[in-house]
């Protein structure tokens, strides 16, 4: 007989203790809260590395679209679950088609080009991954909505170069939509690891840990171009990024497959 799981509590304030603990434990020099705000884009060769970042960001959410899309249509006939998709797939196009036309008015000129040379080589990357069966497209949800956290935080703490115009649609649309995709689709999760016994438990997770990994060496070349461009674009510290990347992503997945850091194993790193 199975015994389910009492269900674990995420929140958005456990992804930010995640992220100070292991910024603590493992890079020390970065703040672990804001000192002093991002100044203005001021020269043409700035607004472009602003520009240049946001388009890379609306390749990472057009690929969204198109990924949650396909696993909605393969692995979720229910509509409780296609909900949480549908509601993915809406904020992420829209947050995409505001960065387009953000483009075009600060630069004169339409990404959606450039937008769909990024959405390629992110499939080229990960192939059928994202809606493969239920544990690949769980593996796929945790590097496109929590591993990137470990970037995203280090970016908003100490990037210098910023637009006021983007910066507040990030922090008043962007933000909560993104919160609100990582807890529905953490709370299907949660659910369903907890409601399998044991040996399935475990089985499950040694697939789900497997997959997170094959996902991590195929996005190793994109993820460390992102950092790049968050130190250039934004003047971001990625002092210590590997370090930081890697046990904050041990530590998700330990504590969602309900194990510790260690019973992880060998995971390929960023560096790597």
């Amino acid at each position: 007989m199975s015994v389910v799981l009492e269900p674990y509590r995420w929140s958005a304030q456990v992804e930010d203790d995640i992220y100070r603990d292991v910024v603590t434990r493992f890079a020390p020099h970065l703040p672990l809260q804001r000192v002093a705000p991002a100044r203005p884009a001021a020269t043409p060769a700035e607004i472009e590395g602003i520009c240049d970042n946001w388009i890379w960001t609306a390749g990472h959410d057009s690929l969204i679209v198109q990924a949650a899309s396909k696993a909605l249509d393969r692995l979720f006939p229910d509509l409780d679950q296609q909900y949480f998709l549908a509601r993915q797939i809406g904020d992420d196009g829209f947050h995409a088609e505001f960065v387009r036309d953000y483009v075009k008015h600060r630069r004169g000129y339409d990404p959606v080009r450039q937008i769909n040379d990024i959405v390629r080589l992110h499939w080229q990357a990960l192939d059928d991954l994202p809606y493969r069966d239920i544990h690949s497209f769980f593996a796929w949800e945790l590097h496109y909505e929590l591993h990137i956290l470990s970037r995203l935080h280090t970016e908003r703490r100490t990037g210098q170069i910023g637009d006021p115009a983007i910066k507040q649609f990030a922090e008043e649309r962007v933000g909560p939509d993104e919160e609100v995709h990582r807890l529905r689709i953490l709370d299907w999760w949660i659910g369903h690891y907890g409601a399998l016994g044991r040996a399935e438990r475990q089985a499950t997770a040694q697939r789900v840990i497997s997959l997170d990994d094959e996902i991590q060496r195929r996005l190793n070349p994109y993820l460390n171009s992102r950092y790049q461009r968050s130190a250039v674009n934004f003047g971001a510290d990625i002092r210590g990024k590997d370090a930081v990347y890697d046990n904050f992503r041990r530590e998700v997945l330990a504590r969602l497959l309900t194990t510790t850091p260690e019973g992880v194993g060998r995971l390929t790193g960023l560096g790597e």
